[in-house]
């Protein structure tokens, strides 16, 4: 399989990704989605970048789960993945509270 290099810039941190050539795109999109989130939780708390770095992981983790949730109704969350859905959203708004 064919790979390349796609660079991408995260908190102003170049990174060199290897990935598919088909999937250079989604690499991209995805880092400068990454960045937003980062640059949004950093701009609202004062936290150093590995703590905004796990934040940033939490929602994205958090939302995707929601996005599994509302689009696939032949495979719905199970109770667990909801309560850790709302714990996590818990822990987050906290630990934003914490650093402020």
């Amino acid at each position: 399989m064919e790979k390349n290099i796609t660079k991408v810039k995260i908190l102003g941190i170049e990174y060199k990704i290897v990935c598919p050539p088909k999937e250079a795109r989604l690499v991209e999109e995805a880092a400068v989605y990454l960045n937003k989130k980062l640059k949004e939780i950093r701009q609202n708390s004062k936290i150093d970048e590995e703590q905004a770095s796990i934040l940033a992981a939490l929602n994205i983790t958090n939302e995707y789960l929601k996005n599994l949730s509302s689009t696939n109704e032949n495979f719905p969350l199970s109770d667990k993945l909801r309560e850790l859905s709302s714990t996590l959203e818990d822990q987050i708004e906290g630990l934003s509270k914490i650093k402020h």
